[in-house]
């Protein structure tokens, strides 16, 4: 006699697409959601190429789309592959400013400007790195003779935030 077992081919795997970050952030490897007991194999195209087990950490530091693809199997028989989007999306440049700004002790300040990008905000630190910021210009206190620096990034729509400006 010969036994003949027939295995149903699995379904595409869960996905979440797209996956979107910003250029330079540290990305974290793929994931997907494959049925219970079966395994993912993961692909650069959509047909051909070798599977690996292993899912891919996208690179962040070009700008730009990539798509990822990844199947699940059961047992030997593979299912279609899902497509994974990756956006990374470009960092800003920092904004325009006009620096030094001069004041005479106890004249009328008014508040800092800088120009963004069109569609970018402004966030405002007093230090140039870490901190919290302000979507508030500040006004410089001219009370006391000495010198303040503040510094501005801009920020687009989609979290991305550029370098400071002093």
């Amino acid at each position: 006699s010969i036994t003949v077992n027939v295995v149903a081919k699995p379904a595409a795997p869960s996905v979440t697409s797209p996956v979107n970050y910003c250029q330079f952030a540290t990305a974290s490897q793929l994931t997907a959601t494959a049925a219970s007991g079966n395994t993912l194999l993961w692909y650069t195209s959509l047909t051909g190429g070798t599977g690996s087990a292993t899912a891919p950490t996208p690179s962040t530091s070009t700008s730009g789309t990539t798509t990822y693809y990844v199947s699940q199997l059961n047992g030997s028989c593979e299912g279609p592959r899902a497509s994974i989007v990756v956006n990374v999306n470009p960092t800003p440049t920092a904004p325009s400013v006009s620096t030094p700004v001069t004041y005479c002790q106890n004249d009328a300040a008014s508040a800092l400007s800088a120009t963004a990008t069109s569609g970018n905000t402004l966030r405002w630190y007093t230090v140039p790195t870490g901190g919290t910021y302000s979507t508030t210009a500040p006004t410089p206190s001219t009370a006391t003779a000495g010198s303040n620096t503040w510094y501005v990034s801009q920020v687009t729509a989609l979290g991305c935030e550029g370098n400071r400006s002093a």
